[in-house]
This record gives C-alpha cells, structure tokens and sequence, in this order.
C-alpha cells in the first residue's frame, strides 16, 4: 500500500515528466511569444472585450446589434489567420490531449476502488 509521501514523489516525478514533454514545451514557448507579440496581444484584448460586450447584452437582454456580431466574426477570422494565434490554438490542442490521457491512465479502475 502506498503512503502519502510515496504518492507526493510519484506526483512530482510525474510532473517533471510532463513538463518535459514536448508539447508541453512548445505550448510555453508558445505562450511565451505571444506575450511579446504587441499586435497579437491587442488582437486577443479586443476578441476577448466584444465576446464580454456580447454576453453582457445576453445577461441584460438587450438586443445583440448586427454590428456587435459582425466585429466579433471580423475578430474570430483575425485571430484564426495571425500566425502565433493559430500556433498557439494547435500547441494548446496538443497540451490538452496530453493532460486528457494522463488523466484517463491516472483513473481508478472501477474494481479497485477503495474498501468502504
């Protein structure tokens, strides 16, 4: 049976691991040129600040302008085109089915679980 430091260790070897991983490497240096990349960090603020004006409409019930749409398309097919942003959503893809599989083989078989 194993103890909770043995669990502890086994989770920070484990996370060595997965920061070591190559996906999880290029999601950061990803991640890491986006924040000195001024125009892709004004493109993300300004997608971000129209899908919060949109929501905010919703949650009011205030009628969603064909405007506020058209600007929020306008910003979504930026966001798809600009190089890092595109980089940076299939490194995050990446990263995520990483983390779903170590998830899935860190789950508990049904037939062992704990004695209650």
């Amino acid at each position: 049976m194993s103890d909770t430091t043995h669990i502890l260790e086994a989770a920070r070897k484990l996370g060595a691991m997965i920061a070591e991983h190559p996906a999880v490497r290029k999601y950061g240096e990803i991640l890491d040129a986006i924040r000195n990349d001024v125009e892709a960090q004004r493109l993300l603020a300004d997608y971000s600040r129209q899908i919060d004006l949109i929501g905010e409409k919703e949650s009011q019930g205030r009628p969603i302008e064909v405007e506020d749409k058209r600007r929020l398309s306008d910003l979504q097919a930026r966001v798809a085109m600009h190089p890092r942003l595109r980089d940076m959503q299939i490194a995050q893809m990446d990263y995520v089915d990483l983390m779903r599989r170590v998830d899935e083989a860190m789950a508990v078989a049904p037939d062992a679980s704990p004695a209650g």
